[in-house]
């Protein structure tokens, strides 16, 4: 009896385990390319209940009721049924869904009101709600891994062609070009404040951990912000406000899950005759709390040869927040290496994040957040391999690992690293020689008063000392047949405050009746051209001692000393009378120059930092007092500042807004005084927050104003696959006053511009690019009280030059 009963007891077990707590997992595939497909829907039981797959393609199924069927539907596949009658074991399953031909425009629009937009103005509603960046603070950690690899499209070669790999692409068969995984630690808090690590980097073929910030930051964390981020561009968001107007979404398919939650799946691209940054993909949008299930997007127009779509999904954790738990990044480089044959190939890259030890609402210190909002620690890429072991989300795959065995070989014999270390180097203005930095604005530079310049500057680097560095340069203007040189050393008092002291000696030319403020130079503004077109110079001969600090988190300030004997190069002297005119002068300044960028945000590597920008105005501030001690010829004192900001608007382009001004409380030569800031030649390079039309040393004054305005509207008005200009409008006003003309001499006329200058223009950006470059044309045209009578010579024509960093 004993007997009978532990069997039926065993049965009984058994039957509890397999039927009424069936267990089902699987992998979902496209049956093509034999990649996984994330958020597939899969719909089983007789009430219609429905899970998705993860952002790998697998799924699990734990039902109290019998399973016999799975319904696997995927927008732009085949709907496929499983029965798993026909199965030896319900786990594992690997299933591969056929792709159709899709396209999201070829939809049948019907009257009355459209349901899919009715959910969107729910999601919009709720979203405040289901944003994380909205909490007071969380933290988590993440698992991050990107391999780079090669592709190659095969989808137009016939079937009756039998495609031959090459060479490379067999070498690749067997492992990735990189691999590299970090582990990080973020930590937010409001408002809008990230302090995040990278506690653990490890790249195949490097120990510079600088590739490790690619794996975590091409995209947004959360997608509920009005733009969204992809590789650095930003996209409208298709549940920010209004968004049903720039965008069509379209209901396809209804899920139940078994907290008798839906999930509506939500296709979505701009309408048509709309143009803006907008994506294209779909939605799972779950009826708790209306928030973002999961979600895929990729931008509607490539961008230059770049192909990008990202994923991610979310859970509800703690029964509180919907929270993101896995992010996918797909980038294609089209044609991106070049080969032998008549194609190219492209490089691929892969990045998968996989979110873990998340805390809502933690009590967090202020104090460990501040402008570096990411930040590699220096011991992140010396963790052991149990380590990472221990940390992985599922374990290395062959090829995985045979690329770290393969590209560690490869880089050792090839010396990677170095080369790697100079490619930063170079980034950062440098090219390294050893324990010595070569800073390439000494090497080769140009403008209209020296001609083209040739010379030589030397640093030291961090190899001899990071408390110190110092070095010099020499140049020759080939035009002004002259030779320059000058000195430098640097002192480095404190890293985090970034506090040093800077001496500095030089024989040179600069800009007559130029001003400049504390600020770096941005490759990514036409600005820099401006430098170019500077036509009158006056030789100067400057020994300055300065020291620079951060201080109250976003300001920066120098505090400087200098003695300088300018000398005028054209006809111009300065004098009550000829004969005690000269054209020589000396001043003595003492001068303060600050920056305030609130809530400006950086990234640092091991060597360098790197700023993120700010949202915020950017305010400029230069106090300088000219003294006659030690031989000093004047008295004065200049009061400078600027101010720039560039505002975004959801479909309209993006504003850029620049204010300057400068007042002299005493009596200068011109060489001290402001000119025009013109950037003006016949046919040149557009600078902006310059003037386009104002001829170089046309005009100058003691005091002045100047607005910069640059509406860009970006692709809002013509885009399209093959042809997507860019067009700005520009605008810029200023006004000068000279307060006394007496004692300036010169054959040229010294002009002010007190009654006001005007100028407007039209770029068109973006004609051709070729990589990051975009050519453009520009035309401006002056008008006002300082237009010219003769028609034509009131305008300017401009070679647009943008880089798309």
């Amino acid at each position: 009896m004993c007997k009978r009963l532990l069997i039926i007891s065993l049965i009984t077990l058994f039957i509890s385990n397999n039927i009424f707590g069936q267990k089902i997992t699987g992998n979902i595939i496209d049956s093509e390319t034999k990649k996984p497909l994330p958020f597939v829907n899969i719909i089983y039981g007789k009430s219609n209940l429905g899970t998705t797959s993860n952002i790998d393609g697998d799924f699990t199924i734990e039902s109290d009721i019998p399973v016999n069927k799975l319904y696997v539907s995927y927008l732009g596949y085949y709907t496929d049924t499983i029965n798993l009658n026909s199965y030896v074991t319900a786990e594992k399953l690997k299933i591969k869904l056929k792709p159709k031909t899709y396209n999201l425009e070829e939809v049948v629009i019907l009257p009355g009101n459209n349901p899919a937009n009715r959910i969107i103005n729910k999601v919009v509603e709720s979203r405040d709600a289901n944003n994380p960046e909205k909490m007071n603070s969380f933290s988590c950690t993440s698992y991050n891994k990107m391999i780079f690899t090669l592709g190659k499209d095969t989808t137009n070669i016939p079937d009756s062609i039998k495609y031959k790999k090459s060479k490379l692409e067999k070498e690749l068969e067997n492992h990735h070009l990189l691999v590299l995984e970090t582990i990080n630690e973020k930590e937010f808090i409001q408002p809008d404040k990230y302090n995040e690590k990278i506690v653990a980097s490890k790249v195949s073929g490097f120990n510079d951990p600088i590739f490790s910030l690619i794996a975590s930051q091409v995209q947004s964390f959360s997608f509920y912000n009005d733009y969204f981020e992809i590789f650095d561009k930003m996209y409208l968001n298709p549940i920010s406000k209004g968004s049903t107007k720039k965008y069509f979404f379209l209901l396809e398919d209804t899920l139940y899950n078994e907290k008798n939650d839906t999930i509506f799946i939500i296709s979505y691209r701009p309408r048509k005759g709309k143009n803006f940054d907008g994506l294209k993909g779909f939605l799972h949008i779950n009826t708790n709390k209306y928030a973002i299930q999961s979600v895929v997007a990729e931008p509607m127009e490539r961008d230059q040869g770049i192909i990008v779509e990202i994923q991610q999904n979310y859970e509800y954790i703690d029964n509180k927040q919907w929270f993101p738990k896995e992010l996918i990044t797909n980038i294609v480089f089209v044609d991106a290496i070049a080969s032998s044959g008549v194609d190219n190939y492209d490089m691929v890259a892969k990045g998968r994040s996989y979110i873990s030890d998340i805390d809502l609402n933690p009590e967090l210190n202020k104090k460990d957040f501040n402008r570096v909002e990411l930040k590699v620690l220096e011991d992140a890429n010396k963790k052991p391999d149990e380590f990472w072991q221990n940390k992985r989300t599922q374990p290395l795959s062959e090829i995985e690992i045979e690329t770290y065995r393969v590209i560690d070989s490869i880089s050792k014999a090839e010396n990677l690293e170095k080369k790697l270390s100079g490619l930063e180097a170079f980034m950062n203005g440098n090219i390294p020689v050893k324990c010595f930095n070569l800073p390439l604005n000494k090497l080769m530079d140009y403008n209209s008063y020296e001609g083209y310049r040739l010379g030589l500057g030397i640093m030291t680097n961090d190899k001899i000392s990071r408390h110190f560095s110092v070095g010099g340069y020499f140049g020759y203007g080939f035009k002004d047949k002259a030779w320059k040189y000058g000195g430098d050393l640097i002192i480095n008092l404190h890293e985090d405050s970034e506090s040093k002291i800077h001496f500095s000696y030089l024989n040179d030319v600069i800009e007559k009746s130029g001003y400049s403020f504390f600020e770096t130079t941005d490759l990514t503004t036409t600005e820099i051209y401006r430098k170019y077109m500077i036509e009158n110079m006056d030789l100067i001969e400057k020994y300055q001692v300065s020291f620079s600090f951060l201080s109250l988190q976003y300001l920066k300030t120098k505090i400087f000393y200098n003695q300088s004997y300018i000398t005028a190069t054209d006809d111009y002297t300065y004098g009550s009378t000829l004969a005690n005119s000269t054209s020589k002068f000396i001043f003595n300044e003492i001068g303060l120059q600050f920056r305030y960028a609130y809530n400006e945000k950086f990234l640092e590597t091991l060597k360098a930092k790197y700023t993120l920008g700010t949202d915020y105005p950017i305010f400029y501030g230069n106090i300088i007092k000219g003294t006659n001690l030690l031989d000093g010829e004047f008295e004065y004192t200049k009061y400078e500042a600027k101010i720039s900001k560039t505002f975004k608007t959801k479909t309209l382009g993006k504003t850029s807004l620049a204010v300057a001004g400068g007042l002299i409380d005493g009596e200068v030569p011109i060489s001290k005084m402001y000119n025009g800031h013109g950037s003006y030649q016949s046919f040149s390079i557009e600078a902006e927050n310059s003037f386009g039309t104002m001829r170089m040393g046309e005009f100058y004054a003691d005091k002045f104003l100047s607005i910069f305005f640059k509406h860009d509207f970006g692709n809002f008005l013509i885009n399209t696959e093959k042809f997507s200009p860019k067009f700005a409008v520009v605008n810029n006003f200023g006004i000068g006053e000279l307060t006394s003309k007496l004692n300036h001499n010169s054959s040229k006329p010294i002009r002010s511009f007190e009654k006001g200058y005007y100028e407007c223009g039209l770029l068109i950006n973006n004609i051709l690019n070729q990589s990051f470059l975009g050519y453009g044309f520009g035309l401006f045209y002056r008008y006002g009280p300082y237009s010219y009578l003769k028609t034509a010579d009131n305008f300017s024509y401009k070679l647009s030059l943008t880089i798309g960093l």
